[in-house]
């Protein structure tokens, strides 16, 4: 499996929402599916490092990426980041996993996420959790320090923006 394959699975099982996969080179950042009521980006592991405090890498999530999720979350809207590595699935809420992966180990990635399946994504249970009114999402001290390095060299997201 790949995010390539990933993308189709979940287009697949979202398709009573209206997903759709996207590509967007004019906005870096654009998460990877768009569906009725919100947005999600799609990120796969090979495999989980093999020590229990290791930290998990996330090299392909990108600091636009990361902005994105969390400009998205701090106007109110729904946007989420899901992980695969093998069978096992994790939905995180994007401005969570914004500010946190790359930064903890697989045991403190169960602990932030939002829901997890062990053995295989689960249609329903997905489309229940996406079609929540998302939590309220605020940045505290130190994840307003962390955002204003990634933006420092930035241009295309403004601090003014946030």
């Amino acid at each position: 499996m790949s995010e390539g394959n990933m993308r189709g699975k979940v287009v697949r099982e979202l398709k009573k929402l209206h997903a759709i996969a996207v590509e967007n080179p004019a906005l870096p950042g654009t998460p990877d599916v768009n569906y009725i009521e919100g947005w999600i980006e799609l990120k796969w592991l090979r495999e989980w490092p093999v020590r229990p405090r290791t930290i998990v890498p996330f090299k392909h999530f990108t600091p636009q990426q990361r902005i994105w999720q969390i400009q998205r979350r701090l106007a109110g809207g729904r946007s989420w980041v899901l992980v695969q590595c093998k069978r096992e699935w994790l939905l995180f809420d994007g401005g969570r996993a914004a500010l946190y992966f790359g930064t903890v180990t697989k045991f403190q990635l169960y602990d932030l996420a939002k829901f997890r399946w062990e053995s295989g994504l689960k249609r329903e249970e997905l489309i229940l959790c996406i079609s929540q009114k998302p939590s309220d999402f605020y940045l505290s001290d130190d994840a307003e320090v962390k955002l204003k390095k990634l933006l420092q060299n930035d241009t295309i997201f403004p601090l003014d923006d946030i």
